[in-house]
């Protein structure tokens, strides 16, 4: 039902828009020291598209008693090219206006928390960021190109409260940050085990640098952190919170709040790496029975570390080849899986034929993957070799030194 209510929003998000009249902001009917302006912080939710949470800007006149929902957040399944523009890493989301009220109802609907802070903000600058927001939502200039970690609905609104500021907000925010991307995202992501790995193998070591608070402020939670207790200096020198009121609008129920830091997975991914290793070695000594139960179930299991690795190995090489997706580029984990890995599939099925099971490259492709993991393990020493993937060596290395392992013991003993 989410899914169904979150879709038809996207595409009717407009229709929150008291038509195509201007705001009284736009027509110049509004002033400065009228108008309030509002940071809106929505916690994460249930589809993998909210997991990072959610900001926006409401604009409000209380005198003429109107408020726009800015939202940078906007984006349609039905746009032209989607499936492409989003495999090519060239996704397209605008910023809307939306009436207040419908918006803020359907995150809540949705059962997300929802925070409102205060900016405190001239009359003047008020009315800058409020003509500024009218003119950004115009067609001709409300596009963006989305980017998950630079160009976002946070960053937009960060970058855009940095300039009413004069740029204090960057320069305050210009200090080491709490945590790497990658840790951020996983504080979003952990609770999610199998698509943690996914986006966690998908990513190369430029998530894993060091970052800074201003940095750090493209999740909307990380945006409200770290503006809340900020003081800058305003127009007349005089030293001032950023935010003059904090209110929380809604409280979800019964959602877990966000980890402070997430849990580390290597020593599950270590285990379930060792179980499925111990499984492989298992089904090649029912293998060397030559029963037909040994060699469909040694079969299969080729086949299936085929599919579960080789497919994101064919997907990463490709989004670090031939896409825009930079996050993946010159990614560690292209020596754990990658196209090669895809022919184990082969492999399974060459076994399971009659007069298939003695083909050559079956062994070697084995050690071939055996060898270039640990080869992989090896790099790590060096400091150009800084990705934080120990998740997925600890998973992926067992299995494979454990088909490499069990042909060299069927090489072996049939030679015997």
């Amino acid at each position: 039902m989410n899914k169904i209510l979150f879709s038809v929003v996207l595409l009717t998000g407009f229709l929150f828009h008291p038509g195509t009249a201007q705001p009284p902001w736009e027509k110049g009917y509004s002033r400065g020291e009228d108008l309030q302006i509002k940071l809106v912080t929505i916690d994460p939710g249930d589809e993998l598209t909210m997991w990072w949470g959610h900001t926006a800007i409401i604009v409000e006149d209380m005198r003429l008693n109107t408020s726009l929902f800015y939202n940078y957040g906007i984006f349609s399944f039905e746009q032209e090219n989607f499936i492409r523009n989003f495999v090519m890493g060239r996704l397209i989301f605008w910023v809307g206006a939306w009436n207040t009220t419908g918006a803020l109802d359907y995150y809540k609907g949705l059962n997300r928390s929802i925070r409102i802070q205060t900016l405190d903000l001239s009359p003047q600058r008020r009315l800058e960021m409020a003509k500024f927001l009218a003119n950004n939502v115009l067609p001709e200039n409300r596009e963006y190109l989305y980017e998950h970690y630079n160009d976002n609905c946070a960053t937009r609104v960060r970058d855009l409260i940095d300039k009413m500021v004069e740029g204090q907000l960057a320069q305050a925010c210009n200090q080491p940050a709490r945590m790497t991307l990658r840790q951020h995202t996983r504080c979003h992501t952990h609770h999610n085990f199998l698509m943690d790995l996914l986006l966690m193998f998908l990513m190369n070591d430029t998530i894993d640098k060091p970052i800074t608070r201003w940095q750090e402020m493209f999740l909307p939670t990380e945006l409200e952190r770290n503006i809340l207790g900020l003081s800058l200096l305003d127009s007349t020198g005089v030293k001032r919170k950023v935010i003059s009121e904090e209110v929380v609008f809604f409280e979800a129920r019964e959602r877990a709040p966000l980890p402070e830091f997430a849990p580390k997975h290597w020593p599950v991914t270590l285990a379930w790496g060792g179980f499925f290793a111990m499984l492989g070695v298992y089904l090649a000594f029912l293998f060397r029975t030559h029963t037909p139960a040994g060699r469909y179930l040694f079969g299969i299991y080729h086949t299936l570390v085929g599919l579960v690795l080789g497919l994101p190995g064919l997907a990463l090489f490709l989004m670090a080849n031939f896409t825009d997706h930079t996050v993946t580029y010159y990614n560690e984990n292209i020596y754990l899986a990658n196209p090669l890995t895809l022919l184990l599939v082969l492999s399974g099925i060459g076994i399971i034929r009659p007069g298939q099971t003695k083909r050559k490259f079956t062994p070697n492709l084995c050690i071939v993957l055996a060898l270039l993991g640990v080869l992989l393990l090896f790099l790590k020493i060096f400091p150009a070799f800084d990705q934080d993937n120990w998740d997925i060596l600890c998973l992926v290395l067992p299995v494979l030194s454990g088909l490499a392992g069990s042909w060299y013991w069927i090489q072996k003993n049939s030679s015997n």
